[in-house]
């Protein structure tokens, strides 16, 4: 039935002359029978470079298969390098100057929550859909996060009120977790726990699509406390794979001089997470197959944003550095999508430019069965997972976070900030150069800084608001106690 499904759409492909929207609205016509499950994994500070399919000596063997047996993205990028602004981004499909949540935001810190109220979230789209929706582990797109969201038919997240905000991201050990609103504690290795919620969840869903967002801390810091069997594999090749050393133009905060000199085991516990965290994903397939599941599941893997651990000398995202960075180990992350034959045409590998906000567009695009309106830059990457070619997909990747703002043509990079007096400094980076982004480089020629100028102002003329624009960001509320630009 799948092979004479695939035939007529191909044979319709070679017959349709409107484009490629008049396919999609055909093929999501055979699909909306039969909607697929969901199932987002979503690391925390993993840098695209932390994967397998980039570097073999980093172990992610079920990761390497899902994106054998699915599709890499190997240009996709965060719309801004840090954890509650991308997840922001991620569930509301805008830009922070969009929705106004431009940092990470401290559970401690004394501004009010409620940063999102306005917004809609892909949770609520998803259970309009008819999904039962379910998030284990980080939120952290707003505060308050032990109080269940909105959306959500389940929720396991983090305790503020039973610990400080460190206790989220210990990797072993008690860590205090909200259970749909109510107090809980488990003691052991966390990964583990937030997937067998995941896995009862599936089972509890009965004949309902369900949509699972299994949001995981690691890699994130503290770089401690992995599973000793994990990091004895790294220590031998954690210099060769980033040497420690390194420098740029931006300064590191003093806070992380101490970060250097135990190098070499931070980053064996930074690739044992990762590797850990491949075990987990191993462990969702299996239980999708041992169940039936597994070839009616559209699997995501993914991060909220890059990190940078020694490149550059420099430890963190875009808030490691002072001032606040755009380094492209800052904003590549890993995106690898796996699903249905109807959907997924697997063992591809993409390189257009895709970002966190594709993905919000790609799931309402699978939930309603068509494409959707995006209310901020994504587009839905069904056409891509299908194989087709897109000559006309875009041209400049776009990242920003505060009072900075990226745009990058894949060789020529401008990082534009702008000052409280309403000026604006420009900084060009050659992508090409050897010394990559260690220091700004000589602008390219006029005309291509006037395209790159002229991208970034057409873009963030539609994708930002005049009362949550990051280029006012000093008369917007304080997101924590340590904002790079204040």
């Amino acid at each position: 039935m799948a092979d004479l499904m695939q035939f007529h759409f191909y044979r319709f492909l070679r017959r349709a002359t409107s484009g490629y929207l008049v396919a999609l609205s055909f093929w999501a016509a055979v699909c909306a029978e039969t909607p697929p499950n969901i199932v987002v994994i979503m690391s925390d500070d993993q840098g695209r470079w932390a994967l397998g399919s980039y570097d073999a000596r980093i172990h992610t063997p079920n990761l390497d298969f899902l994106g054998q047996t699915g599709v890499r993205f190997d240009q996709a990028i965060s719309p801004v390098p840090v954890c509650s602004a991308a997840r922001a981004s991620f569930f509301t499909g805008k830009m922070p100057s969009q929705h106004g949540v431009h940092d990470f935001l401290s559970e401690d810190f004394a501004d009010p929550d409620g940063w999102l109220n306005s917004e809609t979230l892909l949770s609520e789209e998803l259970q309009e859909a008819g999904y039962r929706v379910g998030l284990f582990g980080k939120w952290h797109a707003d505060t308050a996060g032990w109080r269940p969201v909105r959306g959500f038919d389940r929720w396991l997240s983090y305790d503020e009120r039973e610990a400080p905000w460190i206790n989220q991201y210990l990797h072993a050990g008690t860590v205090h977790f909200s259970r749909d609103g109510e107090a809980e504690s488990f003691t052991g290795v966390q990964a583990h726990f937030l997937s067998e919620n995941a896995v009862d969840f599936i089972d509890e869903s009965g004949e309902h699509p369900f949509a699972v967002f299994l949001n995981f801390v690691e890699p994130h810091f503290p770089f401690e406390d992995l599973p000793e069997r994990l990091v004895s594999q790294y220590r031998p090749v954690a210099q060769d794979i980033v040497a420690a050393g390194g420098f740029s133009s931006i300064a590191r905060p003093a806070m992380a001089g101490a970060v250097v000199d135990n190098h070499s085991e931070q980053l064996a516990q930074y690739l044992a997470a990762v590797t850990l965290l491949d075990e987990q994903v191993g462990r969702i397939m299996d239980a999708l197959s041992g169940r039936g599941l597994i070839d009616n599941t559209l699997i995501i893997y993914t991060s909220d944003h890059g990190h940078l651990t020694g490149q550059y000398g420099l430890y963190g995202k875009g808030n490691g550095s002072v001032p606040q960075n755009l380094y492209q180990e800052s904003i590549n992350i890993p995106l690898i999508i796996r699903g249905p034959a109807s959907w997924v045409l697997p063992g591809q590998v993409r390189d257009e430019f895709v970002t966190l906000c594709d993905v919000h567009s790609t799931l309402l695009h699978v939930a309603s069965g068509e494409p959707r309106e995006s209310v901020g830059p994504g587009e839905s990457l069904i056409p891509l997972l299908q194989g087709m070619r897109m000559p006309t997909w875009r041209q400049y990747q776009f990242a920003e976070y505060g009072n900075a703002r990226m745009v990058h043509n894949g060789r020529w990079k401008l990082v534009t900030r702008y000052m409280p007096d309403g000026k604006a400094e420009e900084s060009w980076f050659d992508l090409a150069h050897p010394l990559k982004e260690r220091f700004a480089t000589p602008p390219p020629s006029e005309a291509q800084q006037f395209d790159l100028q002229a991208a970034r102002d057409a873009f963030f003329r539609k994708y930002e608001s005049a009362a949550t624009t990051g280029r006012r960001i000093w008369d917007l509320p304080k997101h924590n106690a340590m904002e790079r630009w204040r």
